[in-house]
């Protein structure tokens, strides 16, 4: 697994700023975590002082709406730090939960050693690393906002595609998003009621723009002419 953590943070070292002694440094520090599908990671209001990297699998970051109703943030894929804070902060409690949704690897690693990669980065690399914290952010409010201007349909849709980019392999119908979704996973990503979001899916099915393998999904050509 650490061999993984490697890999992916050299693969990604140019857009998070580190170096190759940044990269040893979190890899050496850094402890490898394993988790069962529906496992949680961490709970909102948890007191924490650990920064995330999902190494493989899925993981879901969650918000607790009105009334108990989840909210699922994100499906985090691996390659990226996530807990949603940013990298930068100071140890607190969390606002937002992680569960495993697939099983998954998770390398995890002390603010304290962030803080020290931070400060051994070159000026520069270090602006590139806080530049990253603050996208991932960005980001993820802009795609939020989006949404509340999007009837549900158009909302699934726009998630599917954000699932086939980050979770898509080729298909001989088209991509195949390789990940498990059940419906009440898509409720909860486009905060729609498990009803709508079926009737939905009933229709992009229909409409022979989407289909169903097991627990997989996948667009098809037509799907993408949209």
């Amino acid at each position: 697994a650490k061999a993984t953590l490697r890999a992916l943070l050299s693969q990604h070292a140019t857009r998070l700023g580190l170096t190759a002694s940044a990269i040893d440094v979190i890899v050496a520090r850094s402890q490898i975590t394993h988790w069962r599908a529906d496992q949680q990671i961490f709970a909102a209001d948890d007191a924490h002082d650990l920064v995330n990297f999902l190494v493989s699998g899925a993981v879901k970051v969650l918000c607790q709406g009105r009334r108990g109703v989840p909210v699922l943030v994100q499906i985090v894929r691996p390659g990226q730090f996530f807990g949603l804070a940013s990298l930068f902060d100071r140890p607190g409690r969390r606002q937002f939960s992680a569960v495993a949704h697939a099983p998954a690897v998770v390398a995890m690693m002390s603010q304290e050693v962030m803080n020290g990669v931070v400060a051994g980065l070159p000026a520069g690399r270090a602006l590139q690393l806080m530049a990253y914290s603050w996208r991932a952010l960005s980001w993820l409010l802009y795609e939020k906002c989006l949404l509340l201007t999007m009837p549900l349909r158009d909302r699934l849709v726009h998630e599917l595609e954000v699932l086939a980019h980050d979770f898509g392999r080729p298909d001989p119908a088209g991509v195949l998003i390789d990940l498990p979704l059940t419906q009440a996973d898509l409720a909860e990503l486009v905060v729609g009621s498990r009803a709508k979001v079926s009737r939905c899916v009933a229709d992009l099915r229909r409409a022979g723009k989407l289909e169903v393998s097991g627990r997989r999904l996948i667009l098809t050509r037509r799907f993408a002419r949209h």
